[in-house]
C-alpha cells in the first residue's frame, strides 16, 4: 500500500467524532445508491423508452465485463480491506473480500460511462457520474476501501464501458452489413 493511498484513505475515512450527517450520508450512498439509480432510470424509462435500449443494453455488457475484471484481479493480488489492518473507522458492516479493485466503482463507472460515451443521452451519464462519485467517496468514507481501490475500479468501469461500445458497434456493423447483403 503507498503511503499516498494510506494518507488519502485516513483523511477521507470518518472518525468517531465526524457528524452523524456525514456517517448516514455515507452509509446511504456506499449501500444504497442503486435505489436512486432505479428510480432515475425507471422516471427515464417511462418517459421515452426506445433511446433508453441500446445504452442500457451497452451499459448490461460493460458491468459485466467490470465484474468479470473485479473477480480475476484478486486472484493476481488480493489486497485486504483497511478496517483488516486496523485502519480507520468501519462505519459498513463488510465481510473480509477483497478490497481492490472497487467493484461498487467499477459497476458505476461502467454504467455512467457507457451512456456519456455513445448515448444521445448524455446528460444521464453525467448525472450518473455524479452518483458514481458519491457512492465512490461514501466507500472511503464508511471505511471499505481505500482511495487506489476506488480509482482503478472507475477506470476499469471507463475501460469496460469502452470495450462494449466497440463489440456492440463491431456486432451492429456486423448485422447491417449481413442484412443489406454484404458490402460493396
Amino acid at each position: 500500500m503507498t503511503t499516498v493511498d494510506r494518507q488519502l484513505f485516513l483523511l477521507l475515512n470518518a472518525d468517531d467524532d465526524a457528524h452523524d450527517w456525514v456517517i448516514d450520508g455515507g452509509q446511504f450512498f456506499a449501500a444504497h445508491a442503486h435505489w436512486l439509480l432505479l428510480v432515475l432510470l425507471l422516471v427515464m424509462a417511462l418517459r421515452r423508452s426506445r433511446p433508453l435500449l441500446r445504452p442500457i443494453g451497452v451499459a448490461a455488457l460493460a458491468i459485466a465485463f467490470g465484474a468479470l475484471a473485479c473477480e480475476l484481479i484478486p486472484l493476481a493480488w488480493d489486497r485486504p480491506r483497511p478496517f483488516e489492518r486496523g485502519l480507520g473507522v468501519l462505519h459498513l458492516p463488510h465481510s473480509g473480500s477483497p478490497s481492490f479493485p472497487s467493484s461498487h466503482a467499477t459497476a458505476y463507472g461502467a454504467l455512467a460511462f457507457s451512456f456519456v460515451l455513445g448515448s444521445k443521452l448524455r446528460w444521464v451519464g453525467g448525472v450518473l457520474l455524479a452518483l458514481a462519485a458519491l457512492v465512490s467517496l461514501a466507500r472511503v468514507v464508511v471505511g471499505v476501501h481505500y482511495p487506489f481501490d476506488i480509482a482503478i475500479g472507475a477506470g476499469l468501469g471507463g475501460l469496460s464501458a469502452v470495450a462494449a461500445h466497440a463489440l456492440v458497434e463491431r456486432v451492429s456493423f456486423w448485422a447491417r452489413s449481413r442484412t443489406s447483403g454484404g458490402l460493396s
